[in-house]
């Protein structure tokens, strides 16, 4: 009976002891781990171990579940990005630190304010027109300390709470461009050619110009060529002539325009820069940094006109060298076409 008894206990005593072994692997077994996970207010322990272990995060849901309640540990809402090496019990510490969940919000070079009242309406922290709403309200403007805010909304990529209010990320935008732009701005001497064509250089002007380049041009050597031709034009005191002030006088009237037909340049608007002598009221778009240094620091050229070709411009002097490299474009652009027509 005695032996029965001993044999027993040590049953018991090594059972103890593997499962103890197993238990502590269980919790403390390193694993590399790459994923996000959300966990709701309200959502049980069980319900947050089970989409670990469906996730591949633990391996014994039951063992971490008796060992969070013993350690009377809170797993708390919001959002988790888990990735590297995490043992169970370094997991379940991540959660208890209520990380708020963030949404990724994306605002490219050259988007206008249409552009980004669409962009964060879509994501759910605007209504619909209220960018344009407030990007004429003079009490938000006067706490931005801006004239306006076209043109102050800078282009990147932003992580915001999703209960974050639309005035909250236009103001995120605006801090935003005032960090990436303190460097440039601060103690600004403008080249000759900026004080001939601005004559009274201030940002708001600077950044005018820099976004009738954003919308010119997509290549960086191009930026401050085109920037120097604002500049000689508006210095000449000839009409800029620029098309995309052109779609910009149209969104403003609340038209779309997907190309610019015959008589288009005649649309009268302080944004058509056909119709108007000098520029418009305020940026046409949201520039990037490229933009901003071209329009500040612009290329002393020579020239006065550039033509569209393929992704590049070719520039000229005269008007007349103008004219003769748009319908040698044309004629190019017309013989390949027919080319394309005959081979299908």
């Amino acid at each position: 009976m005695k032996r029965v008894l001993l044999l027993i206990l040590i049953a018991i005593v090594t059972g103890t002891f593997v499962t103890s072994i197993y238990a502590y692997r269980s919790l403390n077994e390193k694993r590399e781990i790459n994923v996000n996970i959300r966990i709701e207010r309200n959502q049980s322990t069980r319900e947050v171990l089970k989409r670990l272990k469906e996730l591949n995060v633990i391996e014994n849901e039951q063992i971490l579940y008796f060992w969070i309640r013993y350690k009377h540990i809170p797993i708390k809402a919001g959002c988790y990005r888990l990735k590297g090496t995490y043992s169970p019990v370094e997991v379940v510490q991540e959660l208890t630190k209520g990380s708020p969940c963030l949404t990724k919000v994306t605002i490219p070079e050259g988007a206008n304010l249409f552009d980004v009242d669409k962009i964060l309406s879509e994501k759910g922290f605007c209504r619909k027109g209220e960018v344009l709403k407030l990007s004429k309200d003079k009490e938000f403007l006067n706490s931005l300390r801006l004239n306006f805010l076209e043109g102050y909304i800078f282009p990147d990529t932003y992580y915001h709470r999703e209960n974050a209010s639309c005035k909250e990320i236009l103001e995120e935008t605006v801090k935003n461009f005032n960090r990436k732009t303190k460097s440039l701005f601060k103690d600004y001497d403008p080249p000759e050619i900026v004080k001939r064509g601005l004559k009274e250089v201030t940002k708001d002007k600077i950044l005018i110009v820099a976004s009738i380049v954003e919308k010119e041009t997509s290549l960086p050597e191009e930026k401050p060529i085109i920037a120097g031709i604002i500049y000689n034009r508006l210095t000449r005191g000839m009409k800029l002539q620029c098309d995309p002030t052109v779609f910009y006088a149209y969104k403003v009237a609340g038209i779309e325009k997907e190309k610019l037909h015959r008589g288009d340049t005649s649309f009268p608007s302080p944004y058509n820069t056909y119709y108007i002598r000098g520029l418009p009221p305020t940026p046409i778009c949201n520039p990037g940094l490229d933009s901003i240094k071209a329009a500040m620091y612009p290329e002393k050229t020579p020239y006065l006109y550039f033509v569209a070709k393929d992704q590049e411009h070719i520039f000229s002097k005269s008007y007349n060298q103008h004219l003769k490299l748009i319908r040698k474009i044309y004629r190019n652009g017309e013989k390949e076409k027919k080319e394309k027509i005959r081979n299908r």
